[in-house]
């Protein structure tokens, strides 16, 4: 059996980013750090960000919430959101991470594919987007180990899946046929992404959805437990009251933020076991 425990949009900011509000600077001080230990001190044996790992995407942002992950000394992946790719290169990003962009590994459970979906330097449309490689790369990667599930893991949703894909720039651009590239595998198929800050677990053909909350939303982490014949998922509220109330305060006071009503879903949004 393996573990995953992933978690959604972090945005986490700079000290810069919040010069002069005090009561900002106090709130993330309170929130972020306390909020990753309660992430690590789940027992997984990956753990991943699901995007917006940073807030404005920042070399010092980067570099800061690297360095606390790096020093927990466990096994993490990140794939870009859009608010990571805001204010630098992609080469620049790809050397302030630990793995490639577009990356693959397989596991004796299964395979797991991580893509970035994220637009270059381009504030204005946060909406998702692949190039042509990428595609093609996806393609081949989706060829791999058919007798085994997949996970692909990208930021941004498929359009009309999961809660708030269907509103503007919510979504991958619907102009790129997703759906027709995703066909060509069979099998036990999993989609995992964040962007839009809800839990939301939908099911379409061979390919189960699944939609990680932002943690100022609902502070939690997703974990994923992958054994024989089935997939379980389940929701692990953060229960620390400081945590709680950072949270609160950074939801209703971080500008540029998605705000959305009832980041918590349905109870089958959170917890839910797939069988193959």
């Amino acid at each position: 059996m393996m573990r995953l425990a992933i978690f959604g949009d972090l945005h986490f900011f700079d000290n810069q980013f919040a010069q002069g509000n005090e009561a900002l600077l106090k709130a993330k001080e309170r929130f972020y750090e306390r909020y990753l230990q309660k992430v690590f001190e789940i027992e997984a044996d990956l753990y991943i960000s699901l995007g917006d790992l940073t807030h404005m995407g920042t070399e010092e942002e980067f570099n800061n919430v690297y360095q606390y992950i790096r020093s927990s000394g466990i096994p993490f992946r990140q794939i870009l959101g859009n608010h990571d790719a805001y204010e630098l290169p992609k080469t620049k990003l790809q050397s302030l991470m630990d793995h490639p962009l577009n990356d693959v590994f397989e596991t004796d459970e299964a395979l797991f594919v991580f893509v970035d979906s994220t637009r270059e330097m381009d504030p204005k449309d946060y909406s998702g987007h692949l190039k042509a490689d990428q595609l093609e790369w996806l393609e081949a990667q989706l060829l791999v180990s058919p007798s085994k599930p997949i996970f692909v893991f990208a930021h941004h949703p498929l359009h009309n899946t999961t809660t708030g894909s269907l509103d503007e720039k919510m979504h991958i651009d619907p102009t790129i046929d997703m759906r027709a590239i995703l066909r060509k595998r069979q099998g036990n198929c999993f989609y995992l992404n964040g962007h839009n800050h809800v839990h939301s677990i939908v099911r379409e053909e061979q390919w189960n959805f699944i939609q990680t909350a932002a943690g100022l939303c609902h502070p939690s982490v997703r974990i994923v437990e992958i054994d024989k014949s089935e997939v379980r998922t389940r929701i692990v509220a953060i229960d620390d009251e400081e945590i709680l109330r950072a949270a609160q305060f950074l939801f209703d006071q971080l500008p540029l933020y998605h705000r959305p009503p009832n980041a918590n879903g349905l109870d089958t949004d959170r917890d839910h076991i797939m069988l193959f």
